[in-house]
């Protein structure tokens, strides 16, 4: 029996998953998967890039704060991690930003290969994606061949994968909530502010997204709902 976690170790995700961890590091490295490493009570700055002339764009903070908890690797940070068994993390992923920067201390975690770790909803969605692990019995489906982790954070639509962060995540789960209750179409300025957005835009909130318009449509004139059919 598996307790419940938030994240897990690449050992027993391999144990889990049976591959070997050649293929476990090719998918990190191409960034089919996202790998995590954890700080505790650490400042960082979270912003957007704002484009001041052509090739310059400079930092547009919008956030600043002590966080506790898992920050996502860029791809390039965990080759070098898997090549040289250690490496200096200065900047992280984040959904709902386009940049997030370690400030404390000299602005860097030195990381080691055991530093890494995998989201329980990422480990969701590759699993879903990829058909890894034991059947999943713990997600919602709603027709469409749409399926979501209770949290909404791994959702699979047509066979294809998404890692949504927070704010994108609570998005889809009004407008699925909304679908199941026969109102599939809601105004978009009303979902975005009821799920805490900042942004004004849907295609702000989901421009980490590529293929985001396969899971939500727009029709033109400020509405959007989910697509199940």
């Amino acid at each position: 029996m598996e307790i419940p976690k938030e994240y897990f170790t690449l050992e027993e995700v391999l144990r889990r998953w049976k591959i070997p961890a050649v293929d476990l590091r090719y998918l990190a490295e191409t960034d089919q998967m996202r790998l995590s490493f954890l700080v505790f009570h650490h400042e960082v700055e979270l912003g957007c890039w704002e484009e001041v002339d052509v090739g310059r764009r400079h930092r547009i903070p919008w956030h600043y704060g002590k966080y506790r908890g898992l920050l996502d690797l860029y791809a390039d940070d965990v080759h070098a991690l898997f090549r040289l068994g250690e490496w200096r993390i200065t900047q992280f992923r984040h959904a709902d930003a386009d940049y997030g920067y370690l400030i404390q201390f000299d602005d860097h975690i030195d990381l080691r290969l055991d530093d890494l770790y995998l989201r329980q909803d990422e480990r969701a969605r590759i699993e879903q994606g990829y058909g890894f692990g034991p059947p999943r019995t713990a997600c919602q489906t709603a027709g469409g061949g749409f399926q979501a982790t209770p949290d909404y954070r791994a959702v699979v639509i047509a066979h294809r994968a998404f890692k949504l962060g927070p704010i994108q995540a609570k998005i889809v789960e009004l407008l699925h909530r909304a679908a199941r209750d026969g109102v599939p179409w809601q105004s978009g300025k009303d979902i975005l502010t009821r799920a805490g957005s900042r942004c004004l835009r849907m295609q702000d909130v989901f421009k980490s997204q590529p293929g985001w318009r396969e899971l939500i449509e727009s029709d033109g004139r400020g509405a959007y709902r989910l697509i199940l059919e």
